[in-house]
């Protein structure tokens, strides 16, 4: 509905019928209130300035305070501003914007402040809510959210005892009811965002302030901060400072929404609308990748055996999408010559495929105290020259033994058009960029005017795609991304949602933790989710052969995910080519993957483990179900009410097992019997 104002005595409210800002013109706080029962109150916004002065929306003294109303048409549709000013003796004037709009079950908020000579912040309250209620759920959670996919972290839908500060984004819902809320920040060219909370107990604790699980009624203190850092986002340093006569916060979303999961695909979306995904038409990235299968022992001719495998054995029975198959170098391809490379992707492409290669563009592999030449840099630097310092010239300590280089340098900005140019001039139409996050520490860097570790990486990012404009511009070339951080997410076509991925049943539940909680990435903020190499046999780490199951629920994960669907198994091995023939050649488990769109998780109750049942929606009104068992030792029974899949109940639907053909008719629920490590699929529809 058309957003509804109204002037009070002293306040004014704006209300799209799903949600009501309410403003108090005398004492400057706010209150958010959704359709759904969550309600924010006495919310406010403060900057702090680096000479510590803290300019705050319902503190101190002004000479004025004063608000106005405006409609607005823009990319989120139409809706009205409420701008609010407070305005300092000392020339100072804090600002406040609240978008509403007719179509969304959201808000947007941001904050400014703007004085009459330069002034610098590195820390941004752009939203501090005294307390959030909402209707009492059976199960509570607070949603942890990485900041990247370093170090195997994990996402963790955490009871409130346990509530600790997420970056970017968080969502607090009940996950029996799915009722909840979602708070994040949606732009991303400058600020380190974290969101914290509290649980108050109304029931009393014995005089103590500790969480408790159980009778949380309230949460006290939920703040929406830009300029955080920790070990979380890989920094030693405080974030950085922010300059200017007017200094504005990011935009951060909050939304209510009586299914938590709308709320996170609605968030993703608002990203999208922001920064769009980088545009790819050619369909999902299908092939393989050396990494896992044979680590640093790739060579020319492991990679071109490789590729005649796929090509007479895969790729001839359907594994591709869209005709296209990609066969990709990881690190260790410069052991090759560069005659080699050149020939190897010659080969590929003779078998019809398209070869990709590896980079880490923010990553120096070597020793500190290096003085080799830079190369593409013609010897005008030396790798101490881009390495990323501290404002006493101190290089910054190694992130998973790799050295962080400042994107703004001109030395690694020679360095990345060089290495890039080769690429195309090789051949390569394919570039995974690896240890991203690398390039988003805070320090001091060579261009002056940027001073944080989001805008670094921004401007390095920028650069990699002005080099591959073209390629970019006729879809011709794709980026990948791993261990970088979530956003921003507008330069490359995918990204890896977890760490390092390998075969064994383990894995695939750590992979599709990050799947649980981050499903909502694909297409919104990247095109596609990557789900990381598709083990299916066993790896350079762990030679042991997996069990079949194992391999097959890694494909199903990978598959479910969004996706790209990179196999990596080392074709040396008899078995590990009949185990891919097997598998990888299952035409509806493929078109499931080909169709590049992302199941959703039916619980979010898990903690920081993966939810063990996933479902995709079609709009003819059938399901897929994607169902797991995380123990090789042991077998699992699952009873999955229909309504809880989102399908209707008393009603009679036919059940298909993609992979053995089986079928089944079920009304109200589903029983399921697993295997050690056993997964399925199934489509449900119903029965005529």
């Amino acid at each position: 509905m058309a957003v509804q104002v109204e002037q009070r005595e002293r306040q004014v409210v704006l209300s799209n019928g799903t949600v009501t800002v309410i403003y108090d013109t005398e004492t400057g706080k706010v209150r958010m209130e959704g359709k759904n029962g969550f309600t924010l109150s006495d919310v406010h916004t403060s900057v702090k300035l680096i000479n510590g002065e803290v300019y705050d929306s319902a503190e101190g003294k002004e000479t004025n305070r004063k608000g106005n109303v405006e409609e607005i048409e823009d990319g989120f549709g139409k809706g009205k501003l409420l701008c609010t000013e407070k305005e300092y003796s000392d020339g100072k004037t804090l600002i406040q914007k609240f978008y509403l709009y007719e179509e969304h079950s959201y808000l947007i908020t941001e904050t400014s402040i703007r004085a009459k000579e330069q002034i610098g912040s590195n820390q941004i309250r752009v939203l501090q809510a005294e307390k959030i209620t909402f209707p009492q759920g059976e199960d509570m959670r607070y949603l942890f959210t990485p900041f990247d996919n370093d170090d195997f972290v994990r996402y963790a839908a955490l009871p409130f005892s346990q509530i600790k500060e997420s970056y970017e984004m968080t969502a607090v819902y009940d996950s029996v009811t799915r009722n909840g809320m979602v708070a994040g920040s949606i732009s991303h060219s400058t600020w380190k965002t974290g969101i914290n909370a509290q649980c108050e107990n109304d029931l009393g604790n014995n005089g103590n302030n500790e969480n408790t699980e159980k009778g949380c009624t309230a949460l006290y203190g939920l703040s929406v901060v830009a300029g955080v850092t920790s070990k979380l986002t890989r920094d030693t340093l405080p974030h950085g400072t922010v300059y200017g006569t007017q200094i504005d916060s990011p935009k951060v979303f909050l939304g209510f929404f009586e299914d938590y999961r709308d709320g996170l695909e609605a968030y993703g979306r608002a990203n999208g609308i922001i920064a769009p995904p980088l545009s790819w038409e050619k369909g999902v990235v299908v092939g393989w990748n050396s990494w896992a299968a044979v680590a640093t022992e790739i060579n020319y001719d492991i990679y071109t055996k490789t590729s005649d495998f796929v090509k007479e054995e895969l790729q001839s029975k359907g594994y591709s999408a869209n005709g296209r198959v990609y066969i990709n170098f990881d690190a260790f391809w410069d052991r090759l010559t560069e005659e080699e490379r050149i020939a190897a992707a010659k080969h590929v492409r003779a078998n019809g495929q398209i070869p990709g290669i590896y980079t880490t563009p923010f990553t120096f592999w070597g020793k500190s105290d290096s003085d080799g030449v830079v190369p593409g840099t013609d010897g005008k630097y030396h790798w101490q020259d881009i390495l990323l310092k501290d404002s006493e010239g101190n290089i910054l300590p190694a992130i998973d033994g790799g050295l962080c280089i400042d994107p703004t340098h001109p030395g690694n900005k020679m360095r990345v058009e060089w290495e890039l140019n080769n690429f195309k001039r090789w051949g390569f139409e394919y570039v995974k960029m690896d240890f991203m996050a690398h390039g988003a520490v805070e320090g001091e860097h060579y261009d002056k005017t940027i001073t944080t570790g989001i805008a670094a990486y921004n401007c390095g990012m920028q650069h990699i795609n002005e080099i591959l404009e073209n390629e970019i511009k006729s879809q011709d070339f794709y980026i990948s991304l791993s261990i970088a951080p979530i956003f921003p997410g507008q330069y490359a076509h995918g990204r890896r949602i977890s760490c390092d991925v390998f075969g064994t049943i383990n894995w695939t539940e750590y992979m599709l933790n990050s799947l649980s909680y981050g499903w909502w990435l694909n297409e919104n903020v990247y095109r596609f989710n990557d789900p990381d190499h598709v083990v299916l046999y066993n790896s350079y780490n762990h030679r042991e052969e997996s069990m079949f199951h194992e391999g097959l629920s890694r494909f199903f994960s990978a598959a479910i995910s969004g996706t790209m669907l990179l196999n990596s198994d080392d074709y040396r091995e008899e078995a590990a080519k009949e185990r891919a023939k097997l598998i990888l050649t299952n035409k509806e488990i493929l078109d499931i993957a080909r169709a590049g769109k992302t199941f959703r998780p039916v619980e979010g109750n898990t903690g920081d483990q993966a939810c063990d049942s996933f479902v995709r929606k079609m709009e003819d009104g059938t399901l897929y179900l994607a169902v797991f068992n995380f123990s090789n030792t042991e077998k699992k029974q699952m009873e999955l009410g229909l309504g809880r899949l989102g399908l209707e109940g008393k009603t009679l639907y036919i059940v298909r097992d993609l992979w053995s053909g089986e079928e089944m008719q079920v009304e109200d629920s589903i029983h399921i019997d697993l295997e050690e490590a056993q997964p399925k699929i199934y489509l449900l529809k119903k029965s005529n």
